[in-house]
């Protein structure tokens, strides 16, 4: 009880404090990356580490697991009187919630766009059992997140710079909010200036939406009449007109379709078994 009374009149901490601690955070992972590279360098052992050494990751989980991982202020929180805080609940976030932040913060986008890459290469493989408008339609999909996700992490930082909660969506997730323990407040015009900046991030948001919007549909438009044309072309190669059917219909030039048979005997639209002899030779096309 005495606990939700003390968070009670905790203040929350403001967008330029939390942008400033992380700032100063920030700066330390850099200097601490550049201390790691000249001690490798003094002894000779870079080489077989330059994946590691090239990204701040490694020493972003370093930094933040034996700060926030463990319990205690980052030097960024402590240069500005913060500590992390769930204010919804009146208490300490636990430590499952910390380490969560901090696997997010590190992987959370990279981790999706890897994620959304390995599928993409699965399903445009040349053996996989998908039908065409199953490959076309993921493909779509695909292609959408992949303009999104920017958007919404780009909509997310402008919603914070307004109302100063959650600083990025793996302290959103993970139920990690700042309040301010000590030291002075910053005055009330850089707060104004960061929800100016706020509504500037969520025009340029809109814009962006906008934009994929048009060139979608640019795109689909010259879909429809690139595929009136593809009608008239072997569906393999796009180039040659088609002479060649097989049982279940679909035509293709000769040579492409007599080498899709030899590697794998199915319709390469449709995916019905095709034997090789059964195919027709359509003399007037």
């Amino acid at each position: 009880m005495e606990m939700k009374k003390k968070y009670r009149k905790l203040n929350i901490a403001s967008q330029a404090e939390i942008l400033r601690s992380h700032q100063r955070d920030d700066d330390f992972v850099k200097y601490l990356r550049e201390k790691v590279i000249d001690i490798l360098q003094i002894l000779q052992r870079k080489t077989g580490l330059l994946p590691f050494i090239h990204s701040d990751i490694p020493f972003k989980l370093v930094y933040f697991f034996f700060t926030s991982g463990m319990g205690n202020q980052t030097l960024g929180e402590e240069y500005t009187g913060l500590v992390q805080a769930n204010l919804k609940a009146y208490k300490v976030p636990s430590i499952y919630a910390r380490l969560l932040a901090i696997i997010l913060e590190c992987f959370g986008e990279k981790a999706l766009i890897r994620l959304l890459k390995q599928l993409e290469l699965s399903i445009n493989h040349p053996h996989s059992k998908l039908t065409p408008t199953t490959v076309i339609f993921l493909n779509s999909f695909i292609s959408k997140m992949y303009t999104i996700i920017p958007v919404f992490i780009l909509l997310h930082k402008g919603l914070f710079y307004i109302f100063g909660r959650y600083y990025s969506l793996s302290k959103r997730i993970a139920g990690i909010d700042y309040a301010k323990v000590y030291g002075h407040r910053p005055i009330d015009t850089i707060s104004s200036g960061l929800r100016l900046l706020g509504i500037a991030t969520l025009i340029q948001c809109m814009l962006k939406i906008w934009q994929n919007y048009k060139s979608e549909n640019h795109f689909e438009k010259y879909s429809i009449l690139d595929e009136k044309h593809n009608k008239l072309m072997c569906q393999l190669c796009l180039e040659k007109v088609p002479t060649t059917t097989t049982p279940c219909g679909h035509l293709f030039c000769w040579f492409c379709l007599t080498d899709w048979l030899h590697t794998k005997p199915q319709c390469p639209l449709c995916r019905e078994h095709v034997v090789p002899s059964r195919i027709v030779h359509v003399m007037n096309l």
